[in-house]
């Protein structure tokens, strides 16, 4: 009786042991799913604030661009205030920092989609050709005025596409991922509505063959990442020159409605290499830009006037010719803000297209992907 006592015992302990540690396990269970629960709505409430301080910033930006435009709406260059890299900002439980940048300093994208100016003649009709008439009559002089209005209206997709073609040429002079023409002729096709293949674009019957596979956009470009869709941008070597060209390049609006937006490039805040792009030599361009760290220019007149009066400076080859110089500008509408805040673990970055138009800005685009 005794020994059946014992045993029985010896059971009820070993229940007793694993009741607890099951009871134990379940406890801590509870415990780690309570603090995983109080982190997930604790991050939650942080990103909610850091939504809040990222809009803040916005508005900041904003106040500072229209500040710089009733002082002087006829430029903008690196001098100003909203060119300033500001340090790390100190908030409650955490950091927050923004810069803003000139998405005019660089070349748009979008542009090589414009359509070719019309030579059309005042009072005559479209897309006839405009007959030689003799200019010491009253309708002849009429036409030859009209004409050379019209003539001086430039090729802003011709222009641009010469650009992008000598900014690659920079940024890949080995030819690591083709011709620099090559990657414009499959921008083109990504961007036209149509399905007709350029000599080396591609259209939707590429795209559909790809793993996964996807329509080309026959629209303008959203954001500058797209380029990585396009043929050919998934190779290394590509993927190293796409990086380079991100801080070179934008994809802005080139129309509102059936009005078209002009976006020529800021002289006064271009980089080197966009310089170059327009068609200026590597001295020149230094001799451009020292000139701009020391007097930026305050007009489109004052830099004609530098150029024809510096010996120092070679203008482009058939720059005027081409009209280039009419793509471009001392003053900037488009401005890009890179933000990033950070809330104890949570963290918020933000990038927004701000629109400055006769004075007031406003967000025309934001999302929170990290750069």
């Amino acid at each position: 009786m005794y020994k059946i006592i014992n045993k029985q015992s010896g059971v009820a302990l070993i229940t007793a042991m694993i009741i607890s540690g099951i009871a134990i396990s379940l406890a801590g269970i509870v415990m780690y799913r309570q603090q995983i629960h109080i982190r997930l709505s604790s991050n939650i409430s942080h990103l909610e604030q850091s939504y809040l301080y990222a809009k803040g910033m916005e508005d900041w930006a904003g106040t500072i661009l229209e500040k710089i435009y009733k002082e002087h709406k006829d430029y903008d260059s690196l001098e100003d205030d909203w060119a300033v890299v500001l340090p790390p900002i100190p908030i409650p439980g955490g950091v927050m920092n923004g810069q803003l940048f000139d998405l005019q300093a660089r070349i748009n994208l979008n542009s090589i989609a414009r359509p070719k100016p019309k030579k059309t003649p005042q009072g005559g009709k479209q897309g006839g050709n405009i007959p030689h008439q003799p200019t010491n009559g009253a309708g002849g002089q009429q036409e030859a005025n009209g004409a050379n209005q019209a003539q001086t209206k430039p090729d802003i997709a011709k222009i641009t596409k010469k650009q992008l073609v000598d900014l690659i040429s920079q940024l890949d002079p080995d030819q690591e991922m083709g011709p620099p023409q090559n990657l414009v002729d499959i921008l083109s096709d990504w961007i036209d509505k149509d399905q007709e293949t350029r000599d080396f674009g591609a259209e939707s019957d590429y795209y559909q063959s790809r793993e996964p596979a996807y329509f080309s956009a026959d629209s303008l470009l959203v954001s500058p990442t797209e380029l990585r869709l396009l043929k050919g941008m998934d190779t290394e070597e590509s993927k190293k020159i796409y990086n380079k060209l991100l801080k070179h390049i934008a994809t802005l609006p080139i129309k509102e409605g059936k009005t078209p937006i002009d976006t020529p490039i800021n002289i006064n805040t271009a980089s080197l290499e966009v310089l170059k792009a327009i068609g200026f030599d590597q001295g020149s361009a230094e001799k451009i830009q020292k000139q701009i760290k020391e007097r930026p220019f305050r007009n489109h007149k004052e830099f004609e006037d530098y150029l024809n009066n510096n010996s120092e400076v070679t203008k482009p080859e058939k720059f005027d010719e081409n009209l280039e110089i009419k793509n471009l500008s001392v003053k900037s509408s488009f401005f890009l803000l890179k933000g990033e805040v950070k809330i104890n673990h949570a963290r918020l970055f933000i990038n927004s297209i701000l629109e400055r138009k006769n004075g007031k800005v406003s967000v025309i685009m934001r999302d929170f992907r990290n750069p």
